[in-house]
């Protein structure tokens, strides 16, 4: 049966023998889905994306012409694109990164880097570093300080009765909010508490207040999507992206606004829109291990 047949935008009783003396009955709206999608198809960076790197190329640019006491302007072409990789490792990962991004700050090369990426434990230094959005053009040593304090804290702290509390109304609001609740939630909690003193409600997509201008190095955080309990991470795992302004894939292709992560699709349309979680729940969770 062609849907054109159908009334558009209202409810259509169709049957559909299944035989001689039964029959299959439907109820059926067609709607008029015209326009674009709300996932983005394609391997080439999204408009903000390219946006970033336009302002940032100018960052580096002078960055390079002091450090390497050019006579000349960089331009164009001639501007390389530089990224900071940062592997996992809890801890002893978001000390490193700390360490080596202060490294690269003392020797003035910190401004001609483009991406920082990180996965796992880094992505705790790359998250904190975000929610200030002028944290290159400070000094890391007050950083430094700052996670040496969270890291050699008592950590029983984040198993306090009111910390419990907190735990258990941070994961109810979750389950309100229609997100699925695990224990990698409570986890992420903790982590959340074990490095802030106070209720962090930062967001993804706030990270994009601190590359508005190419201010910053634009942060990718990177998980690992496995298929859980059919084959191994060795047989089969492909990475996923996680920036303040997507999250996709670029095996497929395919990517959706940060603050839609967690949402419900169909065929390429937003069916459901959930609140954007937490970041740290993203830290926890998503940005170790994505399952299918």
């Amino acid at each position: 049966m062609s849907l054109k047949s159908l009334p558009e935008d209202k409810e259509a009783k169709v049957t559909f023998p299944l035989t001689l003396n039964e029959h299959l009955k439907f109820q059926l709206k067609v709607n008029n889905c015209l326009g674009p999608l709300d996932v983005r198809l394609g391997r080439d960076l999204c408009g903000a994306e390219q946006d970033f790197l336009h302002k940032r190329k100018n960052v580096v640019a002078a960055a390079l012409q002091k450090v390497l006491k050019l006579d000349q302007e960089l331009r164009g072409l001639k501007v390389p694109v530089v990224a900071v990789m940062a592997t996992g490792g809890g801890v002893r990962a978001m000390s490193g990164l700390c360490g080596h991004l202060h490294a690269l700050q003392k020797l003035n090369l910190l401004d001609c880097v483009t991406y920082i990426t990180g996965t796992s434990g880094s992505t705790w230094a790359m998250t904190n570093l975000y929610e200030d959005a002028d944290w290159s053009q400070k000094d890391l040593v007050g950083l430094i300080h700052k996670a040496r304090k969270y890291i050699t804290k008592r950590k029983s702290r984040a198993f306090s009765m009111d910390a419990l509390k907190h735990y258990d109304m941070q994961l109810q609001q979750r389950v309100q909010e229609g997100h699925s609740v695990s224990f990698n939630d409570l986890w992420s909690l903790i982590i959340d508490r074990m490095f802030h003193d106070e209720l962090n409600d930062f967001k993804l997509s706030n990270q994009r207040q601190a590359v508005s201008v190419g201010q910053n190095p634009l942060p990718i955080y990177m998980a690992l999507n496995v298929k859980e309990n059919s084959q191994s991470s060795f047989e089969f795992k492909e990475w996923c992206e996680f920036s303040p302004y997507e999250v996709g894939f670029p095996k497929y292709g395919g990517f959706i606004p940060s603050e839609n992560f967690g949402s419900e699709f169909f065929m390429g349309r937003l069916m459901k829109k959930k609140p954007e979680s937490k970041v740290c729940f993203l830290e926890g969770n998503y940005f170790d291990k994505i399952n299918h």
